[in-house]
């Protein structure tokens, strides 16, 4: 795979969301970004097309321990999720200044920064942090009501509903991906209501220990993309498709993949790397920061390079996302200021 040309420039400033959340809005062609500016940060409708951008919010994040807004767009309406300091708020994009905050976290409780909204747009899944403790909380945005689904001694973190499947919810078991054998969680109410992991690890098997993390559910299937990394002793390594009713499966080999993200189809995958992947080398080996974009076609196994881009700490994460039509990739790339970040897009070429 050769390197292709610089991608072309989507927005100067501005972030994407993580990658098991969605950032597009139902008409396709608006997407939700994310700015840092000063002590402030906001979120904005920007358009795949000539509108102009809208400003949904903006809040003081000076006082919070994350500086940044990570949020999710509802699938079936124009609504997003956002976690500020302690409180979860509520905005409808269609309706300029909507914000609500549905819940606040009372000490000693802390709420995790990632949210995830469900495709009717009327119930929040968050985390929550304890001193001995972490929960998933259920929040209802009409009825004000809240209840915790279930609790873990553990880190529970990257909780999102399953596109396809609401019923099903994504768990990471986070910590260091060398020390922690389980990482890829599913929860449901009566087929796992305490949980459990979906990809076997082979903890202890040297030859096929994988070191597993930024596990991301699927929009065509019942199932979750992981990347087993090019740290792990064993392998092979590269991406895994799994799910409560699927062994889990290779799909696609690779030493230096990083994070995942799902065409609605199924048909796409698109993979960020931590370093070239024309060189030699496996994980963060010979990085010198850069980061590259892979579009995986699955009906024809075909892997393709299609940027290069420069990393640094979120929100500079390449973090790629299809949109909805499958066309076109957005990603991350740093900028040399402190925390600098625009976001590229560049065309599916399978589609052209």
């Amino acid at each position: 795979m050769s390197v292709p040309p610089p991608a072309a420039l989507f927005r100067e400033g501005h972030y994407l969301t993580y990658p098991h959340s969605n950032g597009f809005c139902q008409d396709g062609h608006n997407v939700v970004l994310g700015r840092q500016e000063g002590r402030t940060a906001s979120l904005w409708r920007t358009s795949l097309e000539h509108e102009a951008d809208r400003r949904i919010c903006g809040m003081d994040v000076a006082a919070f321990g994350e500086k940044l807004l990570w949020f999710d767009v509802a699938l079936n309406v124009d609504r997003l999720s956002v976690c500020a300091g302690n409180e979860l708020w509520i905005y409808d994009l269609d309706s300029p200044k909507s914000g609500d905050c549905v819940y606040r976290a009372d000490a000693p409780a802390q709420l995790h920064s990632l949210s995830s909204i469900s495709a009717d747009g009327r119930r929040v899944l968050v985390g929550l942090k304890y001193p001995d403790r972490h929960a998933a909380l259920l929040v209802e945005i009409h009825t004000g009501k809240s209840r915790v689904l279930f609790e873990k001694p553990w880190h529970v973190n990257h909780l999102h509903f399953s596109p396809h499947d609401e019923a099903w919810i994504g768990i990471c078991h986070e910590g260091l991906c060398d020390t922690v054998p389980d990482r890829v969680w599913g929860w449901h109410a009566t087929g796992a209501p305490e949980g459990r992991c979906l990809l076997d690890h082979h903890w202890g098997d040297p030859a096929r220990e994988i070191h597993i993390g930024h596990e991301r559910w699927c929009f065509h299937a019942t199932t979750a993309l992981a990347v087993a990394y090019g740290v792990s002793p064993g392998g092979p390594r590269g991406i895994y498709e799994c799910g409560p009713a699927q062994a889990p499966r290779l799909i696609v080999e690779g030493d230096r993949h990083w994070h995942v993200n799902v065409s609605w189809s199924g048909r796409f995958v698109v993979i960020d790397t931590t370093g070239p992947h024309d060189l030699p080398g496996k994980g963060w080996t010979d990085s010198n920061s850069i980061s590259d974009v892979l579009l995986l076609d699955r009906k024809s196994g075909e892997l393709r390079c299609l940027a290069r881009s420069r990393l640094d700490s979120h929100p500079s994460h390449p973090h790629p996302a299809f949109s909805r039509d499958e066309k076109i990739i957005l990603f991350n790339e740093a900028i040399p200021q402190p925390r600098g970040n625009r976001v590229r897009l560049v065309k599916n070429p399978f589609l052209a």
